[in-house]
């Protein structure tokens, strides 16, 4: 018995490899690192066999065997290698969600061309586009499934953690906020996730607010101050300061005295739950040259 090659020369757990010789007979075993592989094919010249799992990565000795007495040891060199993936790298986090406030809010911008405020969808529900880091979690797990031929999902590690940007490039306001969480990934390019989601909206400041329900309330059969609720204003009520103007009227039309002499809104963080799917883009395997 005599064994000639064994290609590749370097393999994953999971993956074929090819014995070639002569003298194999019609059956025997195969073991690589003293661990029994599995054998697909059996000829008197030709073995095919799969990489065991579990075994360190390097050098390891290939055996085909009759009996104790009756084996043979590969001398070439054969080399148990770590999967394409890596398990270990920090990805790039790309994905598709939604945030979801406890309690609703407005976000607002100022309309320059009506000297106006002007509400936005900022800070509703709407598909948000993901660009962050993700790390995978030491955890391991055997892949679900009976049969595992990838070798990428031995040993494979499902928990992940991530911090991502948001974007909604078809809402008025391109950046959405931030979101940090976790992942559970049901395929090695397809994640789970859900987090806590941070959302800035720009809010009519306090000032704003008392000076716009007190000229409501002043003025209340004035246009357009007349088509306003002041209690809802105070309260900041969803929606309520749409259009809303920033110059002061009188019964002849709008003055050029500004209502609040500073900003008319400010910028508060909302916090809210993510839920959404991701795409990691490993960037240790992409950039890996090829040997």
């Amino acid at each position: 018995m005599k064994i000639g090659s064994v290609k590749p020369d370097s393999a994953s757990a999971a993956q074929t490899i090819a014995i070639t010789g002569s003298g194999f007979g019609d059956s025997g075993t195969v073991s690589i690192r003293g661990t029994d592989a599995t054998v697909t094919s059996w000829g008197d010249a030709l073995i095919l066999t799969i990489v065991p799992d579990g075994l360190a990565i390097g050098a390891a000795d290939v055996v085909v065997k009759h009996s104790e007495a009756d084996k043979i040891l590969y001398q070439g060199k054969f080399e148990v290698k770590a999967p394409n993936y890596d398990k270990s790298a920090f990805e790039v986090m790309t994905g598709v969600g939604a945030s979801f406030l406890p309690v609703e809010s407005t976000s607002y911008k100022v309309d320059t061309t009506n000297n106006a405020l002007s509400q936005t969808n900022v800070g509703r529900k709407h598909l948000e586009l993901l660009l962050g880091a993700g790390f995978i979690l030491p955890w391991g797990t055997k892949y679900p499934g009976k049969k595992v031929t990838d070798p990428d999902y031995r040993n494979f590690h499902p928990f992940e953690t991530f911090l991502s940007l948001r974007f909604a490039p078809g809402s008025d306001q391109t950046f959405t906020g931030f979101v940090v969480g976790g992942g559970y990934r049901i395929h090695k390019y397809f994640s789970l996730l859900v987090g806590y989601s941070l959302t800035p909206i720009d809010e009519p400041s306090a000032g704003f607010r008392r000076a716009a329900a007190q000229v409501v309330a002043t003025n209340p059969t004035i246009f357009p101050y007349n088509q306003y609720n002041a209690n809802d204003l105070a309260n900041n009520k969803v929606g309520a300061f749409d259009g809303f103007p920033l110059f002061l009227y009188n019964a002849t039309g709008a003055t050029t005295t500004k209502i609040f002499p500073t900003s008319p809104t400010v910028t508060h963080a909302h916090s809210g739950i993510f839920f959404g799917v991701g795409i990691p883009v490993n960037l240790g395997a992409l950039l890996k040259p090829s040997k």
